[in-house]
């Protein structure tokens, strides 16, 4: 049985296959953001989008999800994915995040876009998207991420909205969605020891634009989205051990939902939830809680996933053209990762 580490393993993959896995999952990102924004109304259920947008990637050819899929509406700049039973709708007017995460045999796919319901917010989006093209302007291989930053934060202010110092942008890995470098969205102080950008690495740049702080905090009360860690824990009750056992073999290490789990007929909520607990307090699993900025400030967000290639340059896997073909190595073989049902 593979550690929770193992998965993150490319040993046996080929560059050519693992460029193909990142645009396979970009362009069904792609797709699925580009319907189910469509959805974004006053009034729709959210968690009739979170899962309509996790219904459609699995359709779409993936193997599972990068991450549960995002609806953060207003100051809630991220990690808001509706629990089990969700009743809260999309409100008449404010800024509204879609989020989600593909991944095909591990290699992700992160995508955002901001829905405005009110007119007055269209400026926030567009700071956002703004701050996004001009970070990506000089993205290369040798770019270092501190520039990135400075220029995202510049566009950002220059249309007096400040950019969310907390949340970046942040490189990719198989079955790892934050890996070891970061691409910030404001300017940081010079360090010498600082990594540049490589060919053959993907990264997830996301740009946020605020009319608040800047800042954002943790919301009381909303963490619904959890990550195991490579830590065994035990668990004494067998409906948690069951628990364990069937988010290690299907998310392995990746985020998740807790409603994806309460959804299953033999695991009740409330089990889910001790279990959970109990697996935070041994350090065998992270949250990620909603996070926020000040009351009545709103957010935007705007995000793609690129690759470095030694031969292609920079390749934004989650926009179109989607001109690539099958390797011929897995026009042999099947994917190495059975679907999520």
């Amino acid at each position: 049985m593979n550690t929770l580490t193992d998965w993150t393993s490319e040993e046996g993959i080929t560059e050519e296959e693992k460029i193909y896995y990142y645009r396979k999952a970009g362009e069904i990102g792609y797709n699925v953001l580009t319907s189910v924004q469509k959805m974004i109304k006053p009034g729709v259920p959210i968690i009739e989008i979170c899962e309509t947008a996790e219904k459609m990637i699995l359709e779409e050819g993936a193997d599972g999800f990068g991450f549960p899929t995002n609806v953060s509406i207003n100051n809630i700049a991220a990690h808001y994915s509706s629990p089990y039973g969700d009743e809260n709708v999309i409100p008449d007017k404010g800024s509204i995040k879609l989020d989600i995460g593909i991944h095909c045999n591990g290699y992700i796919a992160d995508t955002a876009v901001t829905v405005i319901l009110s007119p007055e917010l269209k400026n926030l989006k567009l700071a956002a998207e703004e701050g996004f093209k001009a970070g990506m302007e000089i993205i290369q291989a040798g770019t270092l991420p501190s520039l990135v930053g400075k220029r995202i934060e510049e566009t950002i202010t220059s249309y007096d909205y400040r950019p969310i110092r907390e949340l970046t942008g942040h490189k990719l890995g198989r079955y790892e969605l934050h890996g070891d470098k970061l691409l910030p969205n404001i300017s940081v102080p010079y360090d010498p020891a600082e990594g540049a950008l490589e060919a053959g690495e993907a990264y997830a740049l996301e740009t946020f634009a605020s009319s608040g702080t800047g800042s954002v905090h943790e919301v009381t009360g909303i963490k619904y989205i959890y990550m195991l860690l490579p830590k065994r824990i035990p668990l004494r009750n067998p409906v948690s051990r069951k628990i364990y056992s069937t988010t290690y073999k299907k998310y392995k290490t990746l985020p998740f939902a807790e409603r994806w789990l309460s959804a299953y007929d033999e695991f009740n909520r409330a089990r889910v939830r001790f279990t959970l607990r109990e697996l935070q307090n041994g350090g065998g699993v992270v949250p990620y809680p909603a996070l926020a900025d000040e009351k009545g400030s709103y957010v935007a967000q705007y995000e793609h996933t690129f690759i470095i290639t030694e031969n292609e340059g920079v390749i934004v896997t989650t926009q179109p053209p989607f001109d690539f073909e099958v390797p011929e190595s897995l026009q042999e073989k099947p994917d190495d990762n059975t679907k999520e049902k």
